[in-house]
């Protein structure tokens, strides 16, 4: 089941509001605390069953089941953020969604039909810090340089819960469960793809699905807030002696690259690539499948997610209703460094851009959400030729370093730092062209998630400083 998150006030009055689709009455037993809704019909989708269990002044969502079926799915309610998690009912791909309302010990309770299905939750970047070009500035100064960052803007923050027996890990905002740690046998990507049905075999925590995440899955475990490495080791193990280790800390996914390998810069020219994550280095990028170096695997399980919805406002606006956040249709059409990308940003809602003036840069989780990865600009499928991105989308052509035509690489508004010690005098961007090496012929894939210089000077190892910018805001 898909689950999302719904805010809610923290009063004796709580309401999740929707679209009333049908209602059924609901039962409360004081001795237990529990209420039952059930025989709830979805129209001609079928009928659920739903429990829930009352906790002063909340309600949790015990279950919610279809009346044919013994699957269950667990919902909570977080003090600390005030959000209830719910998991929604669904049926092929219409989502449904429970409204309650809490009046004077009394409940009503609805089940909605969803035109907003929020079933894409972005898990924040945990960047709780604010820089200059590469020094620590205060976050809460407003009007000044470097203003709207990433820090400046928080998201739903990560929630995780280890299993009893320390196998596995569920995390609380995606639904995903994963292994704790993982297999320190480095492999290449297909022996990657066989490690699933070797756990499942073992029912390894006691389930049966595991599989290979995709690329979208895998990097909902990035945590920027110290780096190096980019996940939560409280509950993640990343097995490494040295921070040289550590920077070869790759994890495989289950996405395919679309291209090849053009760059001479690695000795693997023409090979196929995947992409994997670096949880030392915090990369996204894409790497030759059967030859070079070997690296990690951790499995998934659980409903797959990281699948966008988006919708063509017609009016320069996208919306994807799967996260919830609305996109400018176009880009910013020329490249600046990234000082200059966030003050792009407050321009632009000086000028109420687009109706709105709430525009800011996306930060890096955000960013790497729309990438489509079945989409580049050398993709030996002709069809799904172009930037890696929806082709609702607008991006402005450049010519890259070797020549070639191409796409840009747009910032992010999170800082990043090349290793565990150095200044946050970097930025990262997303590679919606090719990710080139220094030849400029792709290394990395369309898609790549790297850093670069926040203004020319600043760090050392410069590739491109002056890059795109597609502004995004939040829907109300």
């Amino acid at each position: 089941m898909k689950s999302f998150i719904f805010p809610m006030s923290c009063g004796s009055a709580a309401v999740l509001l929707g679209v009333l689709q049908t209602a059924s009455a609901a039962s409360f037993d004081p001795a237990s605390g529990m209420v039952s809704l059930t025989k709830v019909d979805a129209g001609s989708l079928g009928s659920y069953s739903v429990t829930m269990r009352y906790v002063s002044p909340f309600v949790v969502l015990q279950n919610a089941m279809p009346a044919t079926s013994a699957a269950s799915a667990d919902a909570s309610f977080s003090a600390t953020t005030g959000s209830l998690l719910i998991p929604a009912l669904s049926v092929g791909t219409a989502k449904y969604k429970l409204s309650l309302q809490q009046v004077a010990g009394s409940f009503d309770f609805n089940i909605t039909g969803l035109d907003f299905a929020n079933d894409y939750p972005l898990v924040d970047t945990g960047q709780s810090a604010c820089y200059d070009a590469s020094a620590p500035i205060d976050c809460s100064a407003s009007g000044a340089s470097f203003v709207g960052q990433d820090a400046q803007f928080s998201g739903v923050q990560p929630s995780y819960t280890k299993s009893s027996d320390g196998l596995t890990v569920k995390d609380n905002v995606t639904g995903l469960t994963w292994q704790q740690n993982h297999s320190t046998a480095q492999v290449y990507w297909a022996e990657a793809e066989a490690i699933p049905a070797a756990l499942n075999a073992a029912n390894y925590g006691g389930y049966n699905d595991w599989r290979l995440p995709t690329i979208k899955e895998l990097y909902s475990l990035w945590n920027g807030g110290t780096g190096w490495p980019y996940i939560d080791t409280n509950y993640f193990t990343v097995n490494y002696t040295s921070e040289m280790e550590l920077s070869h800390a790759i994890f495989w996914s289950s996405t395919k690259y679309t291209g090849l390998l053009e760059s001479t810069v690695d000795p693997e020219t023409g090979a196929e690539m995947a992409f994997g994550v670096n949880f030392g280095t915090g990369h996204i990028k894409a790497y030759a499948i059967n030859v070079g170096p070997r690296h990690l695997a951790r499995c998934v399980r659980g409903d797959v997610y990281g699948v966008n919805n988006f919708k063509n406002n017609s009016d320069g606006t996208i919306t994807d209703q799967a996260t919830g956040l609305m996109w400018a249709q176009a880009d910013s059409s020329s490249g600046m460094d990234w000082e200059h990308a966030l003050a792009f940003a407050q321009t632009q809602n000086a000028a109420n851009y687009l109706g709105h003036n709430d525009w800011r840069l996306p930060n890096s989780k955000e960013l790497q959400n729309i990438v489509d990865y079945t989409r580049s600009p050398g993709a030996t499928d002709s069809t799904k030729v172009g930037p890696a991105i929806d082709p609702l989308f607008s991006s402005t052509g450049i010519t890259n370093e070797a020549g070639t035509a191409d796409y840009p690489w747009y910032w992010t508004s999170t800082s990043a730092k090349a290793n565990a010690t150095a200044a946050y005098d970097s930025a990262w961007y997303v590679a919606f062209g090719r990710a080139v090496g220094s030849d400029g012929k792709d290394l990395h894939g369309a898609g790549a998630v790297r850093f670069d210089a926040k203004v020319q000077g600043a760090s050392g190892g410069e590739s491109r400083y002056l890059n795109y910018i597609r502004l995004v805001r939040d829907v109300k």
